[in-house]
């Protein structure tokens, strides 16, 4: 009987051109001193059942994304924001009965909210107002269009505009 000999190959490495592919305890290690080429494509290629730790690059925002909380999110890397920046946004003028202003827009699809009270400037007129103590974020308040509002521990006081800054945390 005549054995055939089987592929030098093993399932747990491969080996070629300088570059060293290994699996160990479902770990996958890349040694190579050149790159790694991700998957790329547009977003209507994007997979059509993700699992949360998919990564891609999706060439219509020229941008990776990754699969995370069941949603597909830009990565976020430490130089600033091309777009949208800090943004400026006039909520109205008080009444000196309403609280509630708003909704938030910080022009950014990815992180439409600040993380908190306290990654937003918030200004009654000229008056710099203080997170927690002047305002709370107010997700949905009732008889309001969705979204995030500021609601204001007293009413804004008579023709006294709201302006409020985004963005810093991004």
């Amino acid at each position: 009987m005549r054995y055939i000999k089987r592929q030098s190959t093993n399932a747990r490495g491969l080996v070629g051109r300088g570059v060293h592919v290994t699996a160990v305890d479902r770990e996958v290690i890349l040694d190579s001193e050149n790159s790694v080429l991700v998957p790329k494509g547009k977003t209507e290629d994007r997979p059509q059942f993700p699992n949360n730790g998919h990564l891609r690059y999706n060439t219509d925002t020229s941008e990776f994304e990754l699969y995370q909380d069941d949603s597909w999110r830009q990565m976020r890397f430490k130089e600033p924001n091309r777009d949208p920046g800090i943004v400026v946004q006039n909520l109205g003028l008080g009444n000196a009965a309403e609280t509630i202003f708003g909704p938030l827009n910080s022009q950014d699809p990815d992180f439409p909210i600040p993380a908190s009270a306290a990654h937003v400037l918030v200004f009654v007129e000229n008056v710099y107002q203080l997170p927690a103590t002047n305002y709370s974020l107010t997700q949905n308040p009732s008889g309001y269009a969705q979204g995030w509002y500021l609601e204001f521990a007293s009413p804004v006081p008579l023709d006294k505009p709201v302006t409020v800054l985004h963005n810093f945390d991004k």
